[in-house]
């Protein structure tokens, strides 16, 4: 096979992954949010959509950082075992940087939660009581 044809199949299963474990996690992200951000829940939605968008910002300019758009020097014209390693670490590392990303959301979101729950206790108690 050609260098170019594993380029392009590397390309596609980034990709899918993006396309695949993105809304996976949203999915199972979303209940979890939800407990988060108990107190407001348009907070949490607007910060499910603002996370999504920077996930998607980063895993796009991963894949187009790392797209080879001409055989790289060192590479015969067929593949073989160098250029496969090559691309298995381009698709381990969106992986990991996805995980990594993923993990950071999780353990970071109950202290922005709670940040925002103050922020907003406090506007509500500088109003005063509300008039009957």
């Amino acid at each position: 096979m050609n260098w170019w044809i594993l380029e392009l199949i590397t390309v596609g299963v980034l990709l899918l992954a993006l396309a695949v474990l993105g809304p996976l996690i949203k999915r199972f992200g979303r209940s979890y949010a939800a407990d988060v951000f108990r107190a407001n829940p348009r907070t949490g939605k607007s910060y499910i959509i603002l996370m999504d968008v920077a996930y998607y910002l980063i895993f796009t300019a991963y894949i187009l950082f790392t797209t080879v758009f001409e055989q790289q020097s060192g590479w015969a014209d067929t593949v073989n075992a160098d250029q496969l390693r090559s691309e298995t670490v381009r698709i381990g590392g969106m992986l990991l940087i996805m995980g990594i990303l993923h993990g950071a959301n999780v353990l970071s979101l109950p202290i922005i939660g709670r940040l925002l729950g103050l922020g907003r206790r406090v506007d509500e108690d500088a109003r005063g009581p509300r008039a009957a």
